[in-house]
């Protein structure tokens, strides 16, 4: 007899309380049409995901996998319990979508569980590309409803190594963020530039990174790596920003030395010496992004680059992800003061949009170059098994 699925669930207003819920047994249901029955079988446990149980309900992470209709008492109370999901890849175990077969994978933003669930799911035409249309799930941003199909996962892992689907699994949709603001947001060509945020003017002088100083706070996190990445292996040179300072705590100097991407070094507490570095470089604009680095970093960033007669820019791109009420998180969002808000899934949309499938081209190349070099020198992949029973579900530390 087949073991019963097990997902994982948290109180609404605190997501440090939090458990395993083992779900009754029922009898499977047929599959409608252009529909797919999925089970995850690698996801990446990143501090992402407590970022999506934080503000799930501001974003409707916690819409994306409702609590199921057989979750026993007093888990199935939605208004105060709630699930969350997470990258990685899942098997396809039946399927009713002509060009995805069971037996396959996909890649996406996949329900943290050991048992299966179904989506409907329309084909795009492009790249092995599929959307999910079932109807509770479109308030959200296509990035979440948007999944890549594949063969087998143990044909993947035959042709590439299980640790490169390890690396997908943990930071390919990161990675994604900072390799598309690099590309559209700070666009070196006048035909791929996006608005970080999506809307709005952005002009030239706006994207350009030429001569300019950039300043990554949150350096270490697996975003803020991969914007730096990229601005130095995924755009011409000629359109390099001229340094890149990586902004980080004490603890983290060993990695951000390691990874190689940044060409000054500082810590969360070093904000005047920011200001000596751009007295002697002289750059044209400094661009300070705030990858969500720890409480106060970018306001003392801000203020001390504020006064050093240097057009300042100021973007956010992640955000602190401790345990929060609702009314304090919108509150802190509401005090950090003008700047650009960056939408990961606008610039992905809209990249599709610009580049069709030289998109999907530019992008896998990219990424492979990441994997090829080692992705983050001075980490380690961790695999584990399970949720605490024998079920295995493959995840990363």
């Amino acid at each position: 007899m087949a073991k019963s699925p097990i997902i994982h669930v948290f109180d609404q207003g605190d997501y440090s309380k939090h458990r395993l819920v083992t779900l009754p047994p029922t009898d499977p249901q047929p599959l409608p049409p252009s529909s797919l029955r999925l089970r995850t079988r690698i996801l990446g446990q990143t501090t992402n995901n407590l970022t999506y149980a934080n503000l799930g309900f501001a974003m409707g992470w916690w819409d994306i996998y409702p609590l199921p209709k057989n979750t026993p008492a007093p888990y199935n109370d939605r208004s105060k319990y709630a699930t969350i999901a997470g990258w990685g890849y899942a098997d396809v175990v039946e399927s009713t979508v002509p060009g995805t077969p069971t037996g396959g994978s996909v890649y996406g933003y996949v329900h943290i569980g050991t048992g299966t669930w179904d989506v409907s799911i329309e084909e795009t035409g492009c790249k092995d590309q599929i959307l999910v249309t079932s109807p509770h799930r479109q308030h959200l941003w296509k990035i979440y409803n948007r999944l890549s199909v594949h063969p087998s996962l143990e044909k993947l892992e035959n042709e590439n190594g299980q640790d490169v689907l390890g690396w997908d699994a943990l930071m390919m949709t990161l990675f994604g963020t900072g390799y598309n603001l690099s590309t559209f947001g700070f666009a070196w060509d006048d035909s791929l530039r996006i608005h970080p945020m999506g809307e709005g003017e952005w002009s030239a002088e706006d994207a350009s990174l030429d001569d300019a100083l950039v300043v990554v706070l949150n350096a270490s996190g697996k975003t803020g790596m991969s914007f730096a990445y990229a601005l130095r292996h995924a755009r011409p040179k000629a359109h390099q920003p001229r340094t890149i300072v990586g902004v980080g705590s004490d603890k983290s100097r060993p990695l951000l030395e390691n990874c190689g991407f940044y060409d000054e070094l500082l810590l969360n507490g070093d904000a005047e010496r920011v200001k000596l570095l751009v007295a002697k470089q002289k750059p044209r604009k400094v661009a300070l992004l705030d990858f969500g680095a720890r409480p106060g970093t970018m306001a003392s960033y801000t203020e001390t680059l504020s006064s050093i007669g240097v057009p300042l820019y100021r973007f956010f791109v992640g955000g602190d992800n401790r345990p929060a009420k609702a009314s304090d998180l919108m509150k802190a969002r509401g005090a950090r003061g003008e700047g650009v808000q960056v939408n990961a899934n606008t610039l992905r949309e809209k990249g599709i949009e610009v580049g069709g499938e030289k998109y999907f081209t530019d992008f896998d190349k990219a990424w492979e170059g990441f994997i090829k070099q080692g992705a983050i020198k001075g980490t380690k992949l961790v695999w584990g098994e399970g949720m605490g029973v024998g079920e295995r579900l493959g995840s990363l530390l």
